[in-house]
């Protein structure tokens, strides 16, 4: 038991150490093969064998220049593409898309579709009120989904 707690204590203090390291990303990586055939990657060419340079690529290829703008043109093109990500956002409904996704699947089948009244019975939707109530469904779905 007391090997155990050991064991589990060196572990930890492994994992905690090596996931602290910073990771850094090589600006070139090489690429050769060696004498079996075998493809091989690495940062540092080996001695003896002819190795292919190979820049990684990134997000972005080439760095965005914004110097071009003035601060007050840069900042109202960030509060532009910040109120347009939060106006989608806001506007998609998962509860709403669920629902308006059912109701158009029950209303496209066909056939007689009723709903319920105040007093707790039931009527039947006429062809116009079907048509229309799948409609105002297409309408939410694209609204919310």
């Amino acid at each position: 038991m007391r090997k155990l707690d050991w064991r589990a204590g060196l572990a930890a203090g492994l994992l905690a150490v090596t996931t602290s390291l910073p990771m850094q990303a090589a600006d070139t990586v090489y690429k050769w093969v060696g004498e079996d055939g075998t493809t091989h990657y690495g940062t540092r060419p080996p001695n003896g064998v002819d190795s292919t340079a190979i820049k990684p690529k990134t997000g972005h290829s080439e760095p965005v220049d914004y110097s071009h703008l003035s601060g007050t043109e840069e900042q109202e093109q960030t509060d532009r593409d910040e109120s347009s990500a939060e106006e989608e956002a806001s506007t998609k409904d998962p509860e709403r898309c669920e629902a308006a996704r059912k109701n158009k699947e029950i209303l496209g089948r066909g056939g007689r579709v009723r709903e319920a009244t105040d007093d707790g019975s039931f009527r039947y939707l006429s062809e116009e009120e079907k048509a229309k109530r799948l409609e105002d469904a297409q309408k939410a779905i694209d609204e919310s989904c």
